[in-house]
């Protein structure tokens, strides 16, 4: 009798960046719930797990979410403000006005547009260096 898992995702490049920097091609993974349940070849992960949903991803990297250990999320609302400048220029001139211009609403949606963008580009985890 086959385990169940709420999504099995399979046929492409499964990277598991683990101690023994483990890819399964064509792999699969199997998730129950929030968890990550199993890693490993697409005939050993579907011969194991009966999934509510599957997804196949031929041509596509599976890999762990990106971490970013340094950002600063409010900031992305200066996206493009002065750009190419010197960096002391660019802070003493531009970024600093404007950041004593901010409150707290600016800063939730600039934090909540970052998120956003990170979650779309992959980075699940990050460590915000804004004061």
């Amino acid at each position: 009798m086959k385990e169940s898992a709420d999504l099995v995702i399979s046929d492409g490049l499964v990277l598991t960046l683990d101690e023994n920097n483990e890819r399964f091609q064509p792999g699969a993974l199997a998730i129950r719930g929030s968890d990550i349940v199993a890693v490993g070849p697409v005939e050993t992960i579907e011969a194991r797990y009966r999934a509510t949903k599957t997804l196949a991803v031929p041509g596509c990297v599976v890999l762990p979410g990106l971490v970013n250990g340094h950002t600063h999320a409010a900031m992305t609302l200066f996206r493009g403000l002065a750009d190419d400048l010197p960096l002391m220029e660019w802070l003493q001139n531009h970024i600093f006005p404007a950041e004593q211009k901010l409150n707290p609403d600016w800063v939730y949606w600039g934090s909540l547009l970052a998120c956003a963008e990170m979650i779309l580009s992959g980075t699940t985890t990050f460590c915000d260096m804004y004061l």
